[in-house]
C-alpha cells in the first residue's frame, strides 16, 4: 500500500463464530481488520464472539513458529460500532501504535448516522465526560469535575434526510462511548443508539448507526502515513445512505 492509500479487503480471518472478518491490511508489523457490529472488540470471561480471539487463532494458526507476541489491539470498538480495528504484531510495533495513540497523533474518522441534524452543518464539540461503571456509561459532567476527562471532536454534515442526516465525526480524543455521549448530549444521538436517547430500531443485530470508516496512523517500522478505510456495512439502516 502506498503512503496514504487506501487499503481494501485482501482476504478473511475464518473465526469459529456465524461472522467473517475482513482482513483491510497485514504486513509484519500490522493487522487491520473490518469488525462487524455486534461482536466484541476484545475478550471476555463470558467467551462472547470478539475479534482479539479471532485474530489471536487466525495468528497462531497463520505464523505457528513465531515466537514474538501474539497480535495485541491498538485500540478498541464498541461491540454495536463497526470498522477499522487495528492489532500489533510485535512488541516494536505495540510500542509505536500506543505512543501515537497516546500522543494523538492517530487521526481517527467515524461516519453516523444521527437522529437529528446537529443545527449547524460543521462544527466542534468540547464537553468533560465521566464514566459511570455501574452503568456502564459514560456521562457529561461540569469541566474539571474530579475523574472526568475533556473530550473533543469534529463533525461535518454529509447528507440529510428528513430529520436525520449523516455525518462524518473526526475524533480528536478517545474516550469511553464518546461520540455517542456528546451527539445525544446535543440531542442528536446515533440512530438506535438507546443508551444516549435515540428510539430503538428494528435490526436483527447487535448495532447502531456509527461506524469507524478511516484510520490514519505512522507506520511503526517504516514511519510512512497509512490510511485504512472501509466502507459501513451493507445491513440495516446503513442501506439506505448510499
Amino acid at each position: 500500500m502506498k503512503p496514504g492509500g487506501s487499503c481494501h479487503p485482501t482476504s478473511y480471518l475464518k473465526p469459529h463464530t456465524s461472522e467473517m472478518l475482513p482482513i483491510l491490511f497485514e504486513d509484519n508489523y500490522l493487522l487491520a481488520v473490518n469488525k462487524p457490529p455486534g461482536m466484541q472488540s476484545d475478550k471476555d470471561k463470558w467467551r462472547h464472539p470478539s475479534a482479539e480471539v479471532e485474530v489471536t487463532v487466525y495468528y497462531k494458526i497463520t505464523y505457528p513458529l513465531k515466537k514474538q507476541l501474539a497480535a495485541v489491539m491498538a485500540h478498541r470498538l464498541d461491540r454495536a460500532v463497526s470498522g477499522v480495528l487495528l492489532f500489533a504484531k510485535t512488541p516494536a510495533a505495540i510500542k509505536s501504535l500506543g505512543a501515537q495513540f497516546e500522543e494523538r497523533t492517530v487521526g481517527k474518522f467515524y461516519l453516523a448516522i444521527l437522529e437529528k441534524c446537529p443545527p449547524q452543518d460543521e462544527g466542534e464539540l468540547v464537553h468533560w465526560l465521566k464514566k459511570d461503571n455501574e452503568q456502564k456509561r459514560a456521562v457529561i459532567v461540569n469541566p474539571h469535575t474530579k475523574a472526568s476527562k475533556e473530550c473533543r471532536l469534529r463533525y461535518k454534515v454529509l447528507q440529510k434526510k428528513g430529520d436525520q442526516c449523516l455525518v462524518e465525526i473526526e475524533l480528536l480524543t478517545g474516550r469511553y462511548h464518546q461520540i455517542r455521549v456528546q451527539m445525544g448530549t446535543i440531542g442528536c444521538p446515533v440512530l438506535g443508539d438507546e443508551k444516549y436517547g435515540a428510539k430503538a430500531i428494528k435490526s436483527d443485530l447487535t448495532m447502531i448507526g456509527l461506524h469507524s470508516h478511516r484510520l490514519l496512523f505512522d507506520h511503526p517500522k517504516t514511519g510512512e502515513r497509512m490510511e485504512v478505510t472501509t466502507p459501513p456495512p451493507d445491513l440495516g439502516e446503513w442501506r439506505n445512505w448510499k
